[in-house]
């Protein structure tokens, strides 16, 4: 009897205790929502733009990575996101991308 009443005990701690970090995690933007206003250094700016375009280069089934285009975009990326800080990385590496 107190083995199963031990089982059911841990089993419901493996079930109560990522409930109680779940505001925590519901509170974290997801990747595209992630502001330019994040990044104080340029570099993790431009790390976290040339990821964005991996990604979308990979969500439009694109296999080829243009390395000609990169360097231009991430600068592009830079300059728009000082003129707009609130505005989501993903977004402005999209409108980027489409232009």
């Amino acid at each position: 009897m107190k083995t199963h009443i031990s089982k059911a005990i841990i089993f419901s701690l493996f079930l109560t205790v990522p409930l109680f970090s779940w505001p925590v995690i519901a509170s974290e933007p997801g990747f595209k929502e992630v502001p330019c206003s994040m990044f104080d250094d340029e570099d993790d700016l431009m790390t976290f733009a040339f990821w964005l375009d991996g990604y979308i280069t990979g969500t439009q089934k694109k296999s080829i990575f243009n390395q000609k285009a990169i360097e231009p975009l991430l600068e592009a990326t830079v300059t728009s996101c000082q003129s707009n800080p609130e505005k989501a990385v993903f977004q402005v590496v999209s409108d980027l991308k489409s232009s």
